[in-house]
């Protein structure tokens, strides 16, 4: 009898990682096809052209006397590099998704999106970061601006 109990203990004990194991892959990769449905490389890339601008102008005023041809070469040689990451970036959100969600909600949130309303927030959700980006960058700007005698005042 006792053997019988160390043995199913055993057996226990060896199932348990396995389980995890294969939970943390399928959540893994239900979660990747999510971030792949709701990221593809065009929107990766015009996310990151909303950034060039920025890059941009902190180039030329790092870079004094940069013309616009370099300037330019060094935009598109950004973009390069930044889309270079693209896979990484899918990789890494969808690890984000699945540390943060079950293999249950994980695969609602898969079939909400297969929905028509879930295609509908696929499709509208870059717009609406985008805005939200532009809004959040005028309210930041107008704080600061609100406040900047009292940032000012410190360095007094």
């Amino acid at each position: 009898m006792r053997n019988l109990i160390i043995g199913i203990a055993f057996a226990f004990i060896a199932f348990v990682p396995r389980v995890q194991a294969d939970d943390a892959s399928d959540r893994l990769v239900i979660a990747r096809e999510i971030v792949l449905q709701s990221t593809s490389e065009d929107m990766y890339r015009t996310a990151l052209e909303t950034t060039m601008p920025l890059i941009r102008n902190s180039f030329q005023v790092s870079i004094p006397g940069a013309t616009d041809a370099q300037l330019d070469e060094a935009m598109d040689l950004m973009m390069e590099i930044m889309m270079s990451t693209y896979d990484d970036m899918i990789e890494e959100s969808a690890g984000l998704y699945a540390s943060r969600f079950t293999l249950a909600e994980l695969e609602e949130l898969q079939a909400f999106n297969s929905t028509p309303l879930g295609q509908k927030v696929l499709q509208e959700l870059p717009g609406i970061t985008s805005e939200a980006s532009v809004i959040g960058e005028r309210l930041g700007t107008e704080a600061v601006n609100a406040n900047l005698g009292r940032v000012q005042a410190i360095f007094q």
